[in-house]
């Protein structure tokens, strides 16, 4: 092979693609690479890098029974990221973030307080979110890119193909060992900042819905996940949906035994 084309490989961003595309089907995912979706903005196609789902199924009270079911979908875009980046964060808002909990086919509101999601979902267990972003010029973009990608994709399949369940935007990242969380009360001692390896990105982002024409805002949440964390944020997502799950054969079991 031509060394050209050997360092290519090895420093391609498919690398890091292909490494959480294969852990997710190791952790039963099922995933689809590269899927293209239309971006509104530019008229344009574009390319979401993982869409990974999971079906969720609730049995009868025998568990012979399929009584209820639903999607948990992951729109994920990888980055690697080259130099150094900060993300000035604001205090969260819980009313705001549980607006950034995208559900379709449920009663939102009725669904958050019967699993408890209203006081235990991960978005509503931070005191802080990014808003605004610093970095060098070149990667500018790249960040901008990270945010709404997830988004836009999420909001195309979710139009086009609506599924019951839970849809999340996510950015795994490498190349850096985390994001520096700036406050204002911080600026006097920047050199004294730790970087953190997962930060929630809140974002207002107005959109033209595929399915109706009409002009949307809606508010998300995306996760920056460090590539070696993202295990752990599996498992919050993993307990988050073990946590409907359970809800949601409770709540047939009861209609059962009712009738």
């Amino acid at each position: 092979m031509d060394i050209k084309l050997e360092n290519i490989i090895k420093n391609s961003g498919n690398n890091l693609h292909l490494e959480i595309a294969q852990y997710l089907e190791q952790s039963g995912w099922r995933v689809d690479l590269s899927s293209y979706y239309y971006d509104d903005t530019t008229n344009k196609p574009r390319e979401i890098d993982i869409v990974a789902r999971k079906h969720i199924e609730i049995t009868d009270i025998r568990g012979s029974q399929v009584v209820d079911a639903f999607e948990v979908c992951l729109f994920i875009e990888c980055k690697y990221f080259k130099n150094e980046i900060a993300f000035r964060l604001h205090q969260n808002s819980n009313g705001e973030n549980t607006k950034g909990i995208i559900v379709e086919g449920f009663n939102k509101d009725e669904l958050m307080y019967q699993t408890g999601l209203e006081n235990s979902h991960h978005y509503l267990n931070v005191e802080k979110v990014a808003k605004l972003y610093d970095a060098q010029s070149d990667e500018q973009n790249d960040i901008f890119n990270a945010i709404t990608q997830p988004i836009k994709s999420l909001v195309f399949f979710k139009d086009r193909e609506p599924k019951k369940g839970f849809y999340y935007p996510v950015v795994v990242y490498s190349g850096i060992n985390g994001i520096y969380p700036v406050e204002q009360a911080d600026l006097a001692n920047l050199q004294g900042l730790q970087q953190l390896k997962n930060i929630i990105f809140g974002v207002n982002y107005s959109y033209r819905s595929t399915a109706s024409g009409a002009l949307e805002n809606q508010y998300f949440c995306v996760d920056f996940v460090h590539k070696g964390d993202f295990q752990r944020f599996l498992q919050f997502v993993d307990s988050e949906m073990g946590t409907v799950r359970k809800s949601l054969a409770f709540q047939a079991r009861k209609r059962t035994t009712s009738t």
